[in-house]
């Protein structure tokens, strides 16, 4: 039974018309974002015109069934945050990292490293109601990482390519979906990219080649600009005006131990904004806030036993900086992805150890203005998770992450009754 044909009988009964119009949009959009078949889940306490086996295939992890209209509004008109529903997005024989979301929260793709190989593969799931994700490519020469979903864009992405025959890095481009074309077919090591879909069709294109930022734009006509160069950086993001480029670049001065600043230029007018962060330490992964009046970023002192927090810079002038969370959970194979922002923009998800018992770890949610923190836990069944990514349109809170169900690290999905 498709998912939609319940929502849709389900809408029309008259005892649900009366009934919690929140509770019953919950269930909506879930079943919604979750269209698929597989795994049938018996309902109780089922009202008129509510359907008790719904499939969704993927395996529930907890609760073992879809909950009913009438849990769920119960579930909703908690106060406190508390779990929905956690489910196995995709598990095989391999370890995966990293869930990226889409701008449009539709689409997620993730990488793959193989066991036993030193592989890492691109997955997408150009929709959750995919039986597999989508592999981008099967050449085990190529090695595929740091994607990134277009900005302003539904379905274009970018992601850079270790080429082993060829001893080269590039980057790779589709706009739509289609197979990924090369975009940096010269020489050099090409990294970091992150690309934006102008409203006239234009895409830019910004990248870091052998530790100098690199930017150029073309439509479907060709180029419109070609390679300007805009000085020493690294991991760039844009903004979505399509001008400003939040970036990473070295500390200027003598003395300073893997100090970094964040940087916020506009490409439009040259003009730089140095953000607030701390002169000797490490710094990496710069994300924007959803309102982008804020850059968080993954920060710890100099030294090899130095544990990571969470930083968060203010580009007004005057409002100093946070530090949020202690032992942050930060991926240390791959920088490609920052903080998660939840879609307000009040707080930012991750995991800690410092909260972790055994070998579980809660959701913690950090306040940006105060520091406050929030646990929120999920079945246990799910062990050393990480790399969280929190769905920035879905109108019901869903979160990605990696955790070990097992012996590999799988892909989970949890649902959260409100923010």
């Amino acid at each position: 039974m498709n998912p939609r044909t319940i929502i849709a009988q389900a809408a029309s009964s008259r005892r649900i018309r009366g009934g919690s119009a929140r509770g019953y949009a919950w269930r909506a959009l879930l079943l919604c974002g979750l269209l698929a078949s597989g795994g049938a889940a018996q309902a109780r306490d089922l009202l008129e015109g509510e359907y008790g086996d719904i499939d969704l295939g993927r395996t529930l992890v907890e609760p073992a069934t879809i909950p009913t209209l009438s849990e769920l509004r119960e579930l909703v008109r908690k106060p406190q945050i508390t779990t929905v529903l956690l489910l196995k997005l995709y598990g095989d024989a391999n370890n995966h990292n990293l869930p990226v979301w889409s701008d449009d929260g539709r689409r997620l793709a993730f990488q793959r490293s193989d066991v036993g190989a030193r592989s890492s593969k691109l997955l997408l799931f150009n929709a959750l109601s995919q039986a597999r994700p989508d592999l981008l490519s099967t050449d085990p020469d190529a090695y595929d990482y740091m994607f990134r979903w277009g900005v302003n864009s539904s379905s274009g992405f970018v992601f850079a390519r270790i080429d082993r025959a060829r001893a080269a890095t590039q980057i790779y481009f589709s706009a739509q979906g289609e197979p990924p074309v090369i975009k940096t077919p010269g020489a050099g090591r090409h990294i970091a990219p992150c690309v934006y879909q102008r409203t006239d069709g234009i895409w830019r294109l910004a990248y870091e080649r052998d530790g100098e930022l690199v930017e150029e734009a073309w439509n479907s006509s060709g180029p419109v600009e070609a390679n300007v160069s805009l000085g020493r950086g690294s991991s760039p993001r844009w903004a979505r005006d399509g001008f400003r480029l939040a970036l990473l670049r070295e500390r200027p001065g003598p003395g300073q131990i893997a100090g970094a600043e964040i940087v916020v230029r506009n490409l439009k007018t040259d003009a730089e904004i140095v953000l607030s962060t701390e002169p000797a330490d490490r710094v990496r992964s710069p994300s924007w806030s959803p309102d982008e009046r804020y850059v968080a970023y993954y920060s710890r002192p100099a030294g090899d036993q130095q544990s990571w927090r969470i930083g968060v810079a203010s580009l007004t002038e005057g409002e100093p900086g946070r530090m949020l969370g202690q032992q942050v959970v930060a991926n240390l194979d791959f920088e490609s992805q920052g903080p998660s922002w939840e879609p307000s923009g009040r707080r930012i998800w991750y995991f800690s150890h410092a909260q972790k018992e055994h070998a579980y770890y809660p959701l913690v949610a950090a306040d940006v203005r105060t520091g406050e923190t929030t646990l929120v836990d999920y079945p246990t069944r799910c062990t050393t998770p990480g790399d969280l990514a929190v769905n920035p349109a879905a109108e019901t809170p869903q979160m990605a992450f990696v955790a070990h169900d097992g012996l590999t690290q799988d892909l989970f999905i949890v649902f959260l009754n409100h923010y």
